[in-house]
């Protein structure tokens, strides 16, 4: 009997420790999350000011991109990055023959990776701060017109975004035979989602900006 006991007591002992374990852990786990969750929340606050040290007048710029990529990397175009453009690039080509022209015109495909000697001079050449918003600091858009968020921002920057504005360029250009404009306008609307449409003729129009400079 007591031998029983001193079992049962040692099985409810081992139970003891798993469970302030698992207590642990998941604390342990739970104060991870909270600390990456901040650290998300505090890298994508803010917007970013690029000044142009060539430039003797208006040379700061501003836009919607938060404090965890403003710095002069946003300059810089890596191989991995070329590769990833060219892939994108080339699934377009495939689905949508139509775009062709588009993707030509985009100036896509001349994209190739930043030099260690052009890095030195960006570095030079640029200064970036964070700072709460473009606003605050001066920078006003016209009626009509606005920022555009990082996402938008983020795709704008992309190949899709690319092909899509030179797509609406063409289709727009009066002075390009209708063959051209219609082939254009076949790219939009085989390869093209609605929202990424008007993304395109808003930024084409200037209605919807990436970065505005300082008055």
């Amino acid at each position: 009997m007591n031998r029983i006991l001193i079992g049962f007591s040692l099985i409810l002992s081992l139970v003891s420790c798993f469970e302030s374990g698992k207590e642990v852990k998941k604390k342990e786990e739970d104060k991870q999350t909270l600390y990456l969750t901040t650290l998300y929340l505090v890298r994508e606050s803010g917007n970013c000011i690029k000044t142009n040290t060539s430039l003797p007048t208006n040379n700061q710029f501003c836009s919607r991109r938060p404090l965890g990529v403003c710095s002069v990397n946003q300059l810089i175009l890596t191989q991995g990055e070329v590769n990833v453009i060219l892939n994108e690039v080339k699934n377009i080509q495939t689905r949508t023959v139509d775009c062709q022209e588009s993707i030509l015109q985009s100036g896509i495909l001349i994209a190739k990776a930043t030099t260690t000697m052009e890095i030195d001079t960006l570095k030079s050449q640029y200064t970036f701060r964070v700072v709460e918003s473009c606003e605050l600091e001066g920078f006003q858009v016209a009626n009509g017109t606005r920022f555009a968020n990082f996402t938008e921002i983020q795709w704008l920057e992309s190949a899709r975004g690319k092909i899509a504005k030179a797509a609406k360029s063409v289709a727009a250009n009066g002075f390009l035979p209708q063959a051209n404009r219609d082939r254009a306008n076949s790219c939009l609307n085989l390869e093209f989602k609605d929202w990424e449409k008007d993304l395109a003729q808003g930024n084409l129009e200037n209605k919807i900006l990436v970065e505005i400079n300082h008055p």
